[in-house]
């Protein structure tokens, strides 16, 4: 049986749907996209936050936007993990992590580029650059297919990441 208050939240949620797709004079398809988007974002945040706890892992900064569906920061403890997102559009989840650089590691960095790439390649990472005036940040992240998302794909995914960033701080220095 069905608690009333529970009842009346999904009531009272359905009713504020159905308002605003009313309001937007919403063409069917517009409407059945919208909520595919909305059930499919409940089912893959309740997926990442039981997931996250069930490794141990705490999650903050959730972001949700146009562009993304979901984001967090990982923590584990008191240490950054990285983050996990997913696009609108994605058929899978990114775990990622960001490394900035000062300007003045940019020789050492070059120096062993060739390097950092193959081994995180080589892993199933990939490395994006982006240089501004003032740094140089290496974007990693890892891809798991929603399909393939479970604890043991996240663990080593997340793992591999953790390697990856790693190998690149220990050559550049």
């Amino acid at each position: 049986m069905v608690h009333s208050s529970t009842k009346k939240a999904v009531d009272s949620i359905r009713d504020r749907i159905f308002v605003l797709l009313e309001k937007k004079k919403a063409s069917f398809e517009d409407a059945l996209k919208a909520l595919s988007q909305c059930e499919a974002h409940i089912q893959n945040r309740m997926m990442v936050e039981n997931i996250a706890t069930e490794c141990g892992l705490k999650l903050s900064r959730f972001l949700a936007s146009d562009e993304l569906e979901l984001y967090y920061d990982l923590k584990r403890g008191r240490h950054d993990m990285g983050y996990i997102s997913k696009g609108w559009e994605d058929p899978g989840f990114r775990i990622g992590d960001l490394i900035d650089m000062e300007k003045w590691k940019e020789e050492s960095f070059k120096a062993n580029a060739y390097q950092i790439l193959r081994f995180c390649a080589t892993n199933g990472i990939v490395i994006t650059v982006e240089e501004t005036k003032d740094k140089i940040t290496l974007q990693m992240e890892g891809v798991i297919y929603s399909e393939g998302f479970n604890k043991d794909t996240f663990l080593k995914t997340l793992e591999t990441l953790n390697e990856c960033v790693q190998k690149a701080q220990d050559l550049i220095g």
